[in-house]
């Protein structure tokens, strides 16, 4: 997070108020301390950070390591179970994926999370396992989507004593970046009452806005009253509906070029009726909904879940009320007008576009022309900082918004030949790019 990057083209002035419009406190509270993979280069460096960080903990000790980006190593895998076991050893070792969808165990924390051979896949995870030869069922170590989360979670939680000293170096952190205004997407039920204190304290930097997920939002809600205030705020609840390009879970309409065969087109976590009730849940309860879908299939059964709503419902729909898509990687043509149409905004992550340039090419590389149509969002009636909201995702990506910039108005890495954007014709221009960091709370 800490990475520099000579930008292509340096940033005009920017707003005197910035909003981080998808952001995660607690993770990044985390990853402030956490060891980070960012900036490897292969397996064995990756290896060898993390063998230099287990040398040094004491005995027994959970090792976690986070933005592993395995499409940007030069061998292009994960490490196997054997590597990693002997670069830890008998110490619990969980190596997340920058984008949190995938991780890789040792044996250490397969046995901890009880995962072998006879374990079943958890609905909507997948756990890899050896396809041939005498270890044949055995997982390899690579989790993916629930599978991922469920053994991340047998972790030991830092106790409720480092909490305020994570969140607020996570919001020192986004405050020295500019930002003004940020919205937590999968935000604990103990978020709210922990910022209401910091405000209270006249500690809290930054506004506020706060997702939670959709099996807690009527917990959450329920106590509202209690911390909410103007710079505190439940905005809605949160939902998945696919995973991710660089792990294959990303649902999309075309199969992928390259990925296992159980997932040609993705994993698909919820169905269009599903999509409908979890808008219906928090409408009711006066929140918006916040929906991650990355491939142009998820972003589709988003619209469709939406288009089902009820129309008094829909005609709810406001800035202070929103129904957001999130990242909308990949929009299929015939589905952008759809966002306008149906009053859903886009609340998209640009600086992606520099973090993905491997995987869009490998995965997907007949689909560039569906690779982030801001331009065409825009053309056909989003507004910028009202309806098309740009963010980071902090942590699975640094949080500095020139990056996102960089991205909107270049779609290319500083050092990649202008030939070499992604589908540049989407490219939109500074200013507009800076707008849609708008801040959003009143």
């Amino acid at each position: 997070m800490t990475t520099t990057r000579t930008l292509i083209n340096p940033p005009a002035a920017r707003p005197a108020e910035l909003c981080e419009s998808h952001g995660h406190l607690p993770w990044l509270g985390k990853a402030l301390s956490m060891l980070s993979l960012e900036g490897c280069t292969s397996v064995h460096e990756s290896l060898d950070r993390i063998a230099a960080r287990a040398a040094t903990m004491i005995p027994d000790a959970w090792l976690q390591v986070h933005s592993a980006r395995y499409e940007g190593w030069n061998e292009r895998r994960w490490m196997t179970r054997d590597e990693l076991d002997r670069a830890t050893g008998a110490r619990p070792t969980l190596v997340m994926s920058f984008d949190h969808h995938a991780v890789f165990a040792n044996s250490a924390a397969l046995a901890a999370a009880s995962i072998d051979r006879s374990t079943p896949d958890p609905a909507g995870g997948i756990i890899e396992r050896v396809s041939s030869g005498p270890n044949s069922g055995e997982p390899t170590g690579l989790l993916l989507e629930a599978a991922a989360f469920s053994t991340w979670a047998v972790a030991p939680e830092p106790p409720e004593s480092r909490r305020q000293a994570q969140i607020t170096a996570a919001l020192d952190h986004l405050a020295a970046l500019g930002f003004k205004e940020m919205h937590d997407l999968a935000s604990p039920h103990w978020l709210g009452p922990l910022l209401a204190m910091l405000e209270r304290e006249n500690r809290l930097p930054l506004r506020v806005g706060l997702y939670g997920l959709l099996d807690d939002i009527e917990a959450i809600a329920a106590t509202r009253t209690t911390w909410e205030s103007p710079r505190v705020r439940l905005l809605g609840g949160k939902i998945f509906t696919d995973g991710t390009l660089n792990s294959r879970t990303a649902w999309v309409l075309e199969p992928y070029a390259e990925s296992p065969p159980d997932l040609r087109h993705g994993k698909p976590l919820m169905t269009p009726r599903q999509i409908t009730d979890s808008a219906e849940k928090c409408l009711r309860l006066n929140l918006g909904l916040a929906m991650h879908a990355i491939g142009d299939g998820a972003v589709r059964a988003c619209l469709d879940g939406i288009a089902s709503l009820p129309s008094s419902l829909r005609l709810s729909f406001s800035p202070s009320l929103p129904i957001r898509i999130e990242h909308a990687e990949l929009i299929a043509p015939a589905d952008i007008p759809r966002f306008a149409e149906l009053g859903v905004t886009a609340s998209v992550q640009p600086c992606h576009l520099l973090a993905d340039i491997e995987a869009l090419h490998r995965a997907v590389p007949g689909q560039l022309d569906r690779v982030m149509p801001w331009k065409s969002l825009i053309n056909s009636g989003l507004m910028p900082g009202k309806t098309l909201l740009f963010g980071s995702d902090v942590p699975i990506v640094r949080a500095n918004p020139e990056d996102s910039i960089e991205a909107a108005v270049s779609r290319r890495r500083p050092e990649m030949h202008e030939r070499d954007a992604i589908h540049a014709t989407e490219a939109i221009d500074q200013a507009t790019a800076w707008a849609c960091f708008g801040t959003r709370m009143v």
